[in-house]
């Protein structure tokens, strides 16, 4: 790994052995060219060129990247500009004669076939082959696993075991509708079941096997061995479960831990029951990626072994093959499909996990008679390169953007509408079939950017930034308001990932046109919502002006009366986000009836709009010249992100997209890491805490949402937190010693700091300390009499069941008002004296960080926190700790509940995969993250 230094930053890159050349180069420039110019003036040079190559990435782009870097300073800047993008292929028009003949498609039709039929031929083509792997990396709403559904309700005499698992529960649940019939509401065939499970019907149902069922033949409830079938048309909410919490003495409560079945556990050993006793040959089983966990010996995935275990001698090892051919001459289709793999850094996992099984049973190419198929599906895929270097390989790594340059795309084969290719994965035969299309006949892309040009100055202040929020509101809510008074917009769809600025946005609306009625006038769509609000969706989509989303809650939702699609571009995470904002601008689909006619408005123009602010902080400079100079190159991310946003759509609607001369593929692609199995009651609580806060940004008027919130965060925040059996030379013990020795030490030289021994291992990570915590943690939590007498109310507990029985909330939520609920009554029935809740954990996966200012400034934070601040709610060490952290690694759980430090800020937390990401900091795979986003600056200076 290579670090450069210089007076204006830090640049870090990793040169392995084939392109060591590039060490070579900056040595010869270094050692032997004695240019005669400035850096400032070689500078100008740079930026120019980069301006230039900028030009031919955007239509009349030369007026629009001349307008983004000429901003005056201090001040907001609106630039607009639109783009009218033709010559790509409608995701309902006729494949030409020519490609159909290539690809091998049905010919002898009346009529040709559009590109959705002939995806869904090639795909049932795919499953009959002899190849093992199948990826599906069409543009959303191709149809991929509605072709995979249609191929297995045409098969039921076959019998199948259809495998789903998606990041979504709603999606998991969607996918089930496929085998009804749209007439009756029922299962297209009396022999086909379907299950599914979550974590909170298993809870709900005292932790035992437990699967929610559809099946034409029975409507109760029923049992097979271990496994409860729950009717899925008539399960309720309040199911009870096994109580978590014991009480050791009058004073101390204990979380004893939750005894209970996994998700893939359960519906796993529901398939073996179904299987085993011939209940039925056709079954379709869903759950979400996020069920698999990590455990101290693998994963839980390991339980999808139950399903073959009669067939398999464990004792020696080896398949019984008479008894896997009984099962395959009843169930000869095994599909398993993993689908939006990369929207769950889990998914590769899983992907991996799941070969690793079919090779140890031997149902690899037809073994046992099994028509074995893995099928990937994601729209964020686009290429083979990327499966193979992505998906191969189960090392935990951060979002990212791949990206590789195609040269001339006619010769490349990427332009085309559908493609097939075959290649080798894991050394198996696989298949990726692709579609690049979109929904239009035209498209107009407008992008609405708002710079916010400002000196630094350490005095800056929160209030700067909303005031540049303020304005992008004000922009998008003109926008809203002009589409809705114009008679031939049947529809808009906007999406706003902040649900507090979107809850905002909506009460503005509401405000100017003095009714704007939710279910009659628009739909407010999140990941998490409950039952009625889905069950509302469905009914008013097609009715509805507008319609409100994020982009995690859209993805299985299309509207197809929708032309004007509006998404504000998020300023963080620009990897993850810009995989989501590739789904949410192919919601606009569909068919629709009107008065008995189906139609559609794929075949007509459609319109984005893409709005971006970003403040721009430049420095002081020597003169006014420079001055200019220094406010062009910090708009220059701004820019950036801009090429990213139009090259990866074009990427999905095309299969490349330019920057600067050259075509590139540009391809958002997700992080890949998995979390660990367990969780303590606190982390529980502090996640009820969360969602309660969550629901409450969008619904504000709901003021139970805040007062559970608020009485349990004040229950718990007096806790202290203990690190067991610490080396004798650790962090926590030097931060006060460390804080008197420091100046008089590095006064004597750098070298003295040496003096302090040897430490427990810690990682720099930023500004932070990142501490692993291998020998367990210990909480208490004093709850004192006062706190119990103020809190510990019967109206606070029968606030809190109304809640979790009422389907107006998400389901998630009622399942932790739960907790909560058992916390109160546990509190509730002990002696009138101050509470003691303990409880200790051990896991592979603790750390604990703190800000590295706190070895040196000590005392202030001391005073600080002494004086009770009060922080702003998005804007105190607690929040600022928690969302630092999540920059650096996946996170799973954080501590403390609370806010009020005594001496110094710290947080406590879980991440299973931060020592792999670690050894991955500096990859040469991809050069395009987050925070080196000038990779694209070297691409267009050339």
């Amino acid at each position: 790994n290579v670090v450069g230094y210089s007076d204006r930053g830090i640049s870090a890159m990793s040169v392995n052995q084939a392109n060591r050349e590039v060490l070579e180069t900056c040595h010869e420039i270094y050692k032997h060219d004695s240019s005669p110019n400035e850096i400032k003036d070689a500078r100008k040079l740079v930026l120019k060129q980069i301006q230039r190559n900028a030009y031919r990435s955007f239509q009349d782009g030369k007026q629009f990247v001349d307008n983004l870097l000429a901003i005056p300073p201090d001040t907001i800047t609106k630039v607009n500009h639109q783009e009218h993008i033709e010559g790509f292929v409608n995701s309902i028009a006729q494949v030409p004669p020519d490609l159909s003949q290539q690809l091998g498609l049905s010919v002898g039709l009346s009529t040709a076939m559009n590109l959705r039929d002939a995806h869904g031929e090639l795909i049932t083509k795919a499953l009959v082959s002899d190849q093992t792997y199948l990826f599906l990396t069409g543009n959303p709403g191709i149809g991929k696993t509605t072709a995979i559904a249609k191929f297995l309700k045409a098969h039921v005499d076959e019998g199948f075991l259809f495998f789903y698992v998606s990041p979504r529960k709603q999606v998991n649940l969607d996918i089930i509708e496929k085998f009804k019939d749209s007439a009756t509401g029922e299962l297209c065939d009396n022999r086909l079941i379907a299950i599914n499970t979550n974590t909170n019907l298993i809870s709900d149902n005292f932790g035992r096997y437990t699967v929610q069922y559809l099946w034409n033949e029975c409507q109760d409830d029923f049992n097979i061995k271990t496994v409860h079938f729950l009717n899925s048309r008539t399960i309720q909410p309040w199911g009870r479960r096994s109580n978590q919490l014991e009480r050791l003495t009058d004073e101390e409560i204990q979380d004893r831990g939750k005894k209970t079945k996994g998700v893939l556990s359960s519906i796993c050993e529901a398939i073996y029951c179904l299987v085993d006793e011939q209940t039925s040959n056709s079954i379709v089983a869903t759950v979400s990626i996020q069920s698999l966990k990590a455990t101290q010996t693998g994963n839980t995935l390991e339980h999808f072994e139950k399903i073959f275990r009669n067939a398999y001698n464990k004792g020696e090892g080896l398949v019984i093959p008479a008894k896997m051919r009984a099962i395959s001459t009843r169930i000869k289709h095994l599909f398993i499909m993993i689908d939006e793999i990369t929207g769950d850094d889990g998914g590769v996992e899983f992907l991996n996990g799941i070969h690793a099984i079919l090779a140890k049973y031997k149902l690899i190419n037809n073994g046992h008679g099994f028509n074995t198929k893995v099928i990937v599906a994601d729209a964020s895929i686009v290429d083979p390169g990327v499966i193979d270097q992505h998906l191969s390989d189960i090392s935990s790594e951060p979002d990212k953007i791949y990206f590789r340059s195609v040269g001339n795309s006619a010769n490349s084969g990427l332009g085309l509408p559908l493609s097939q290719q075959q290649f080798k994965f894991k050394g198996l035969d696989a298949t990726v079939i692709n579609a690049n299309s979109y929904p239009a006949s035209k498209l107009a892309i407008t992008y609405k950017v708002l710079v916010e040009s400002c000196r630094f100055s350490e005095e800056a202040n929160l209030k700067q930034q909303d005031i540049l929020g303020k304005s992008l509101q004000k922009t998008i809510f003109q926008d809203i308001q002009a589409l809705m008074n114009r008679s031939d917009v049947e529809q808009i769809l906007v999406y706003i990932q902040d649900k507090q600025r979107l809850a905002e946005l909506i009460d503005s609306i509401r405000k100017e046109l003095g009714e704007f009625t939710k279910y009659q006038d628009y739909l407010e769509i999140h990941a998490n919502i409950s039952e009625y609000e889905k069950k509302q969706i469905q009914q008013y989509k097609n009715q509805v002006k507008v319609v409100f989303m994020t982009a995690s809650g859209s993805r299985g939702l299309s509207f197809p009366k929708a032309k004007h699609i509006l998404v504000e571009i998020p300023r963080f995470q620009i990897e993850h986000n810009l995989m989501e904002v590739i789904q949410v601008i192919y919601r606009g689909r569909g068919q629709y009836q009107d008065d008995g006619v189906v139609k559609t408005l794929d075949n007509q123009n459609k319109e984005l709009i893409f709005y971006l602010a970003e403040r721009s902080v430049y420095y002081d400079a020597e003169d006014d010249q420079q001055q200019q100079l220094v406010i062009k190159e910090s708009v220059l991310s701004l820019l950036n992100i801009l090429l990213l946003l139009k090259g990866s759509i074009m990427t999905r609607i095309q299969g490349y997209g330019q920057i600067g001369r050259d075509n590139f593929l540009i391809i958002p692609i997700g992080g890949k890491s998995i979390s660990a199995v367990g969780n303590r009651f606190s982390a529980q609580i502090g996640n009820l805490i969360r969602e309660l806060n969550n629901e409450y940004k969008r619904k504000r008027w709901d003021d139970p949402l805040k007062e559970v919130s608020t009485k349990l965060k004040e229950l718990l925040n007096q806790a202290e937190f203990v690190v067991k059996d610490t080396a004798e030379s650790n962090y926590l013990s030097l931060i006060e010693s460390f804080n008197n020795q420091f100046n008089p030490l590095v006064n004597h030289g750098l070298d003295k700091l040496l003096n302090l021994g040897t430490l427990e291992t810690g990682y720099i990570s930023g500004g932070l300390l990142v501490v692993p915590i291998a020998n367990g943690l210990q909480e208490t939590y004093q709850i004192n009499l006062v706190k119990m007498m103020k809190y510990v109310t019967n109206d606070l507990l029968e606030t809190m069941e109304k809640m979790s029985t009422s389907k107006s909330y998400p389901e998630n939520l009622r399942s932790g008002l739960k907790d909560g609920i058992e916390l109160l009554e546990t509190l509730g029935n002990s002696a009138p004296k101050t509470q003691w809740f303990e409880q200790k954990s051990q896991g592979f996966d603790q750390y604990y960080a703190l800000p590295l200012f706190t070895f040196i400034a000590g005392e202030a934070l001391k005073k600080y926190f002494a004086s009770k601040p009060e922080e702003l709610e998005d804007a105190g060490f607690r929040k600022i700790l928690d969302s630092y952290i999540r920059q650096f690694y996946p996170v799973d759980t954080v501590f403390p509940i609370g806010h009020d430090y005594q001496d110094f800020p710290f947080i406590v937390f879980n991440s299973y995969s931060l020592e792999q990401l670690r050894t991955k900091m500096f990859t040469d795979k991809y050069l395009l993250i987050s925070n080196e986003l000038n990779v694209l600056n070297l691409i267009l200076s050339r």
